[in-house]
């Protein structure tokens, strides 16, 4: 059974512009022949595309689904996925374009990258477009399974709307499963990265993930996450939008 957190709070600088919050993030659970996979996906809209927050819905709402679906076709998750996670990263990019034309803007209007996970009971997979990353416990420490990934410029990434969206696809599949993985987008990389040892913060995940393995009723702990995500201490670390979403189990 797993235990998970997940919320998406809008960032002090988007705040002071009147802007939306340009992040999103989802999970679904989804029932297989050999127990249930968890799909965890958040989503970080481009600050300098006008319609981001709602490329990153469409991202993200898009990608669950697309995910559940062949879930439910296949009824297990094997281990060679990422050919199969190309074909859904595909169908989250044609959604893109298609909700673009819609709203008669060019796709980069939309522009958002993109952090995936598929945790089952026979494995997990794991995909990325773009900079945030994913941490999983190994052993005693936390170590990034994926890693931030910048652009050919400064301050640049990649995105689900570009035209090589498939080749700026990276993925990792784990024959076990890690009991502990978080997904958290760019806003929280100065938190819960190490650049400079290019290594996870530990500091950062291990209370969490105690009080979440502790907590009877872990709804009960989306209030104090907000207010964390939204705290003095953590906005002078960075202003913009962030995403967190914790998952953890108990392996008897």
């Amino acid at each position: 059974m797993w235990k998970l957190l997940c919320q998406s709070v809008l960032g002090t600088s988007h705040e002071r512009s009147e802007l939306p919050c340009q992040d999103y993030c989802t999970a679904a659970s989804v029932v297989l022949e050999h127990g249930p996979a968890l799909v965890l996906v958040c989503v970080d809209g481009a600050g300098s595309a006008e319609h981001s927050d709602v490329g990153s819905r469409v991202a993200c709402e898009t990608l669950v689904r697309t995910i559940g679906q062949w879930l439910h076709e296949q009824g297990r998750l094997p281990m060679a996925l990422e050919s199969q996670a190309r074909e859904w990263v595909r169908l989250v990019h044609e959604a893109l374009v298609a909700e673009a034309e819609r709203l008669e803007v060019e796709p980069r209007q939309l522009a958002c990258t993109l952090l995936f996970a598929v945790l089952g009971d026979e494995g997990a997979a794991f995909g990325q477009i773009g900079d945030g990353a994913i941490v999983a416990r190994r052993g005693e420490a936390y170590e990034h399974l994926l890693w931030p990934r910048a652009g050919e410029y400064a301050n640049t990434t990649f995105f689900v709307t570009d035209p090589k969206f498939a080749e700026n696809l990276e993925c990792v599949w784990c024959a076990e499963t890690p009991t502990e993985v978080s997904l958290f987008t760019d806003g929280l990389q100065t938190l819960a990265l190490d650049f400079n040892r290019r290594q996870a913060h530990g500091p950062f995940f291990e209370p969490m993930f105690r009080a979440l393995g502790d907590a009877a009723a872990p709804e009960e702990l989306l209030g104090p996450l907000v207010e964390f995500l939204c705290s003095p201490a953590v906005a002078e670390r960075t202003d913009d939008d962030k995403t967190l979403i914790l998952a953890t189990r108990r392996v008897l």
